[in-house]
């Protein structure tokens, strides 16, 4: 059984993100497995298992994310992580079949497009088994300031657990807005990043995850392939 698991916390995104995103892994996996939302908010999500816990208040919201290393948390089994902004557009089998007990995987930061043998961490989609890796819960708990100190929870995350992180083929995962499309179709007039114009971008075939980091948001953008998928 695969733990498809996400977190919600404040109200940057609504309940429909957690609902959109139910439904692309519906359409999208083939193996047994429960969706579950870690979350403040107690509201009942049909086909969602929600695990509520109070709000932080941390500076970022983002930094909930900490918490889904904790070894007390009711979950089981293969653990994979997505952010609510993503589209996923094919199979997420290959993402969770196959791997050993001891198998953490991440994403090969973004700046991969622009910067040779870029190594880092971008934590939109993470894939571990329920109780490894604990010391990223616990340490952070020791010290939450210091911690935040770091630019948000994938720079802590990549500070803690860097020799055991494995990153999946940057073509099963990929920037929306870099690498699918031109970033120089963004406008960034008016304090708001936004595409210029609609387009229809080729999708390759091994792509499993389209990730929508930083703006726009998926219900920003215009395109037959978000439109279609974000459902």
């Amino acid at each position: 059984m695969v733990t498809i698991l996400c977190v919600r916390f404040g109200t940057k995104y609504g309940k429909d993100y957690v609902e959109r995103l139910r439904n692309m892994v519906s359409r999208h996996i083939t193996l047994p497995y429960e969706f579950v939302c870690l979350t403040d908010d107690p509201s009942p999500i049909e086909g969602v298992r929600l695990v509520v816990q109070p709000n932080e208040g941390y500076a970022k919201g983002w930094w909930h994310k900490v918490h889904m290393f904790d070894p007390d948390l009711p979950l089981t089994g293969r653990i994979l992580y997505l952010d609510l902004d993503v589209i996923v557009c094919n199979s997420l089998d290959k993402l969770v079949q196959n791997c050993t007990t001891f198998d953490f995987y991440g994403i090969k930061d973004f700046n991969r497009k622009f910067h040779a043998n870029w190594n880092m961490l971008n934590s939109s989609v993470l894939s571990w088994e329920k109780g490894y890796h604990p010391d990223i819960w616990t340490v952070f708990q020791t010290d939450p300031r210091k911690a935040q100190k770091l630019h948000g929870d994938q720079d802590w995350i990549w500070n803690v657990a860097r020799t055991r992180i494995k990153f999946w083929p940057d073509e099963y995962i990929m920037s929306y807005k870099w690498e699918l499309r031109d970033r120089n179709e963004l406008d960034r007039g008016n304090g708001k990043i936004k595409f210029k114009s609609i387009r229809n971008p080729i999708i390759p075939k091994e792509c499993c995850i389209a990730v929508f980091h930083g703006d726009p948001n998926p219900h920003e953008v215009q395109d037959p392939f978000v439109i279609d998928n974000w459902r």
